[in-house]
């Protein structure tokens, strides 16, 4: 249960991946240019060096720990710096507060960048927080009928990511135009003249007694005492790398070897343990898709 309630913590960056939330964060006075980060200077590990990584929500620091333990037998101490405010770990990373950050996917990034001009470069990727079909009455999407009610998240990012899911599912066509979050007035073609019921993400799952079917993230859908086993239709391709979870660094430090060693140890099959083990199979390695 600790688990399924410190998750929640994931759900703002994944279904709210283009707004910031509201409120206040954690954060260290800002760097000058000139001592912004001792590790970012280093060439190697060689000698002991502290590495400060933004991160949203404690459970991702169980996530780390495996790559934590690994790197610090060789010199690399990870400091985990919590944000309650996803609009500020970015900030953070430029100001030079902190060194990494991994609480994003591409799309959130991408907005950040061509909004604010920030130089931050993705080093590698992280997870996919899972987005699958649930349903209390059918146990496929053929039993769909004319009519029938589909709940979905109702956030640009999230609705879009729901309604491609759909089409995945051969439910429906949408316009290529629309890019990777289409609206629901960009679909062209039904294969059931199905309604949709837009909703906040993190209720859509309360819905599933009132509707046909579901689109759940499966954050919520976790912490709702859903299992990914329970889907009627999962989430198993993805087109490109939008939802993908990513590590950051700022441009001029990307190829740093240290931050490199970083993502390799959280690149590991540890890590992979970690999500089976500690979150149902809901966390999908997004490095090896």
């Amino acid at each position: 249960m600790k688990k399924q309630l410190l998750i929640l913590a994931a759900a703002a960056v994944f279904a709210s991946a283009l707004t910031g939330c509201g409120s206040s964060a954690p954060s260290a006075p800002a760097a000058s240019s000139a001592a912004q980060s001792s590790a970012a200077q280093s060439a190697s590990a060689e000698t002991p060096v502290t590495v400060k990584i933004g991160l949203t929500g404690t459970f991702n620091e169980d996530i780390w720990a495996p790559a934590a333990e690994e790197l610090a037998a060789e010199g690399i101490n990870l400091e985990f710096v919590q944000f309650s405010n996803f609009s500020l770990p970015n900030q953070a990373l430029v100001n030079g507060e902190i060194d990494l950050n991994a609480f994003q996917h591409h799309a959130f990034l991408n907005n950040e960048v061509t909004s604010n001009g920030y130089a931050i470069t993705p080093i590698g990727d992280t997870y996919i927080v899972a987005m699958n079909v649930y349903s209390n009455s059918m146990s496929s999407l053929d039993e769909l009928k004319d009519g029938d009610q589909i709940a979905v998240p109702n956030d640009a990012t999230n609705e879009g990511r729901a309604l491609k899911l759909l089409e995945s599912a051969g439910l429906l066509t949408i316009d290529p135009a629309a890019g990777a979050s289409p609206e629901i007035s960009d679909i062209t073609d039904y294969k059931v003249q199905v309604k949709f019921v837009e909703m906040d993400a993190n209720l859509v799952a309360s819905a599933l007694p009132d509707v046909a079917a579901a689109v759940i993230n499966g954050n919520y859908a976790l912490d709702s005492g859903l299992k990914a086993d329970d889907a009627i239709f999962k989430e198993t391709e993805y087109a490109d790398d939008s939802y993908f979870g990513l590590i950051a660094a700022r441009t001029e430090d990307a190829e740093n070897p240290v931050y490199q060693r970083i993502v390799e140890a959280y690149q590991s099959q540890k890590t992979i343990d970690v999500f089976n083990d500690e979150f149902a199979g809901f966390f999908v390695p997004a490095w090896t898709l």
